[in-house]
């Protein structure tokens, strides 16, 4: 009794097994796969197969019989449901030098029937490779280590294409550069450096020193002025030059006396390396030159030296009683700036509206700025004595408007005038400077021209306090 229920049952599972089988069949009829080769021997073609299975793939094969050429075995390798995902997966392979060409073909009922193969390692067990029928063979095949080239008959025979893996010219396939795309962990490459240009030091590139450079976008391109003999301009100390350059010092302010020294010819120099230091440079960068324009244009005193100094005329500072000039030595009662340019002041009342020889400069300057080293100005408009020093800042600012701006002494309609841009940058140099306090020369001033005058000014101003 219990062996016939147990033979009804077998005989029903094998009927739905037979069921379940014909109705995939028929579901799978429109699936695709991929055709990687066709051999006329089929040793070669089981050779290739062991190929795809030592690289992790399920591969299938059938005979066919070729009219005129026989029976050849073509191997397949998967099954899709669309074009798109055979063609994605046969490049796959191609990219990992599995197969070297593939055709999208329709699948036989056979191969959608047909379970894909258990994959097998190159170390593992000798697998059993498909026979000619697409059925397991039972008889296990060597798996050869040689490379396999297949012959260039199977590549006319079948019409594949010149990059097609039978192509005897084409490159052979090793067993050990075949990976599973799906099951095999991909190993990662070590990361490749982008191979670049070499890294450029750039401070080997020659540049122009930071300070010439901040001095050339102050004063402009240095240049030999109309009229004047001799090289580019700058400014020149004579007479009592110790004393004019203590007064050029007091101009640049008591951080940067260091800044300012005289040559051999009397010429104004400023040291270079220390404006670096003072800007605050310490290595070579491309915005040095900004930072050294930002420190000198912060201080108005030494603004107007640099300009003067690195500018395009030739100014000649004289510290003395007297003074030279284009025609004779002339006597400084107080201070005296001549230059070349006409001047309202003087030229309209001189005969072919030229200055006489005595109101230029000498020859081979553009401007002389002379001082008698003795003679103080008393503001009256503050009742203090106006520095030294400023009473020169004064005149060099006024000879650089001259000059450099082409201005008159006196204002032109809505022209300042040289005076008054002097004026503007005393103001500036006061505002910039809160502790020195700078007493400006605005307003009237009494000019006390001897020692005697400066002497009798302190009498006066003494009996003046005791009477009150």
């Amino acid at each position: 009794m219990h062996a016939r229920r147990f033979l009804l049952l077998t005989v029903l599972l094998i009927a739905a097994s037979s069921s379940v089988a014909f109705s995939k069949s028929d579901t799978n009829a429109s699936l695709l796969t991929l055709q990687v080769g066709s051999f006329p021997d089929p040793d070669l073609a089981n050779r290739f197969i062991l190929q795809l299975v030592n690289a992790g793939e399920h591969p299938l094969s059938a005979a066919v019989n070729l009219e005129g050429r026989g029976q050849w075995t073509r191997v397949f390798v998967g099954l899709f449901s669309t074009t798109d995902a055979a063609w994605r997966y046969g490049a796959t392979l191609v990219t990992r030098r599995i197969i070297q060409d593939f055709l999208v073909r329709k699948a036989d009922p056979i191969q959608a029937l047909t379970r894909p193969r258990r994959v097998f390692n190159s170390d593992s067990p000798v697998p059993r490779v498909l026979g000619s029928s697409g059925v397991k063979s039972q008889a296990p095949v060597e798996v050869e280590q040689t490379v396999f080239r297949a012959s260039d008959d199977s590549r006319r025979a079948y019409g594949l294409g010149a990059a097609m893996l039978s192509a005897g010219n084409e490159a052979a396939l090793s067993p050990t550069d075949l990976r599973d795309p799906v099951n095999t962990n991909l190993q990662v490459a070590p990361g490749a450096g982008f191979r670049l240009a070499p890294r450029v030091d750039t401070s080997l590139i020659p540049r122009p020193n930071p300070v010439d450079l901040a001095f050339r976008l102050v004063a402009g391109e240095a240049r030999t002025s109309l009229g004047s003999a001799g090289p580019r301009g700058g400014l020149w100390v004579s007479g009592d030059t110790a004393e004019g350059l203590e007064r050029l010092r007091w101009i640049v302010g008591e951080e940067n006396v260091g800044l300012i020294n005289l040559d051999a010819d009397g010429r104004v120099k400023l040291d270079k390396r220390l404006l670096a230091k003072m800007a605050g440079l310490r290595e070579t960068r491309v915005e040095d030159p900004i930072r050294v324009v930002d420190y000198i244009s912060s201080n108005e005193g030494l603004l107007l030296l640099v300009e003067v100094t690195q500018g395009r005329y030739r100014y000649l500072l004289h510290m003395g009683r007297q003074a030279p000039t284009s025609g004779k030595i002339a006597e400084t009662v107080g201070s005296i700036n001549l230059d070349n340019n006409d001047d309202s002041r003087i030229n309209a009342y001189r005969k072919n509206g030229r200055k006489l020889d005595v109101e230029r400069p000498p020859e081979g300057f553009d401007s002389l700025i002379g001082f008698n080293p003795v003679a103080r100005w008393f503001n009256l408009s503050t009742n203090c004595w106006v520095q030294a020093g400023e009473i020169v800042f004064h005149e060099i600012a006024e000879a650089y408007a001259k000059l450099e701006l082409g201005l008159d002494y006196l204002d032109h309609g809505s022209r300042s005038g040289a005076h008054a841009i002097a004026l503007e940058r005393e103001l500036r140099l006061k505002s910039q400077r809160p502790g020195a306090d700078i007493v400006m020369t605005a307003g009237s001033n009494r000019l006390l021209r001897t020692e005697a005058e400066i002497r009798l000014f302190y009498a006066e101003a003494a009996a003046g306090v005791s009477q009150r």
